[in-house]
């Protein structure tokens, strides 16, 4: 019986991580931030016993089975959303009880939805403010497995999933406004729900601090600040590699064969002039 309900709790939380990728509109990121989780679950599990777990239910239950799914059918929603068609007929003139039931539940429904393309590899500045998006939302998700210890919330506590929802439903917004700040030029300004949602982080990492000093002050072990390190190492490397080599040489490669098919365009342009 108690498997069964450690899959329950599983399950009923990754679902609502796995919503996240509605929120964040690309399949990549979301598996991203999965893995991710599970290694700081691995770094941090000196301070939370909890976060102790046998490799299945880290790789299998919880990575594979239960954020995967989850994020699958996130973006199926994405894309069920994209190819939407709208029926602007009367609800009285659609024929049929079970049309009409269609009609009034797309009521509540977006009107459009708009595809993220989060470029991450298109310039320095955007793929270190993807980095940043990231190390926000996964200080997030441990915000909510410390404050559970810090102020000694049990678990199936309601407030726990209220907390979820809220921070599902606000970060979609907070989310959709920094994508719109970072992909749009005429976007000058920061949105308020971002800064709302900043805040709200900011402030948890105060509480979290103040009544759980004696958890966040347990000397990491040596493995977990070398793995860390070369991570941290490995990403700035392949950062300085890929935005001063890689890229500008792309660039200039593309840049070339432009200009000589604009050549070549010429070219045959001449030639059929002078015939």
């Amino acid at each position: 019986t108690q498997f069964w309900i450690q899959i329950w709790k599983q399950w009923y939380q990754r679902r609502v991580r796995g919503a996240k990728a509605i929120v964040f509109r690309d399949y990549w990121m979301s598996f991203v931030l999965s893995i991710t989780f599970e290694i700081l679950e691995y770094s941090l599990e000196h301070q939370l016993p909890n976060f102790g777990e046998c490799w299945w239910d880290h790789w299998i239950l919880d990575a594979i089975i239960c954020n995967g799914l989850g994020i699958w059918l996130g973006i199926q929603t994405l894309e069920f959303l994209e190819s939407k068609t709208y029926d602007w007929r009367d609800l009285w003139s659609i024929p049929g009880t079970r049309s009409k039931l269609v009609r009034v539940l797309s009521q509540f429904t977006p009107h459009s939805w708009t595809k993220f393309d989060w470029g991450y590899t298109e310039d320095v500045k955007r793929w270190f403010a993807v980095i940043g998006i990231c190390a926000c939302i996964m200080i997030m998700d441990l915000n909510t497995f410390y404050l559970k210890a810090v102020l000694w919330i049990p678990p199936p506590h309601p407030v726990n999933v209220y907390r979820c929802l809220l921070i599902l439903f606000f970060g979609a917004v907070a989310l959709r406004e920094t994508y719109e700040y970072m992909s749009n030029p005429l976007c000058k300004r920061f949105g308020q729900q971002s800064w709302v949602a900043l805040a709200i982080l900011i402030t948890e990492c105060m509480i979290i601090w103040k009544f759980g000093y004696e958890i966040l002050t347990k000397p990491f072990p040596t493995h977990v600040i070398v793995f860390w390190v070369c991570f941290v190492v490995i990403i700035l490397s392949w950062s300085f590699w890929n935005f001063t080599y890689k890229l500008p040489r792309r660039k200039r490669t593309s840049s070339g064969r432009e200009l000589s098919e604009c050549a070549a365009e010429d070219c045959a342009v001449r030639s059929k002039k002078s015939e």
